[in-house]
């Protein structure tokens, strides 16, 4: 599916620009581990493209929106600010598009899973 390629370039996408910021110090670890994920993600949504994975990329996208926001600006080596805002619009982009995935493929209940309220339980 072609919404499914889409999203799984976001992702890698965010892990170079997750690799790019090469930070030395500890928090290098982290870094690395969240371009893991978004690997993890565009793989995953390239084989399965289920809601799971969709929901899975929603939530590291909240995450990393979330965690790119509370790193004060001045706290980043020249280079990083514009990276950091590319990697944030970026992520934002992902999680409207994986709310906008998930909102449309669960907002209709199967019949099976409708309760009976007149049927009989067995």
């Amino acid at each position: 599916m072609l919404i499914n390629r889409i999203a799984a370039a976001l992702a890698l996408v965010s892990a170079v620009l997750h690799l790019r910021m090469g930070v030395t110090d500890v928090s290098s670890a982290l870094v690395t581990a969240m371009a893991l994920l978004c690997v993890y993600c565009a793989l995953d949504l390239l084989r399965s493209g289920g809601n799971r994975a969709w929901v899975m990329v929603a939530a590291t996208s909240a995450g990393m929106i979330l965690a790119h926001s509370s790193f004060p600006a001045h706290h980043h080596p020249v280079g990083q600010g514009s990276s950091m805002t590319t990697a944030s619009a970026v992520a934002a982009v992902e999680l409207v598009l994986a709310a906008a995935v998930v909102f449309f493929r669960t907002r209709s209940i199967p019949p099976e899973f409708r309760p009976y309220r007149l049927q009989e339980l067995r």
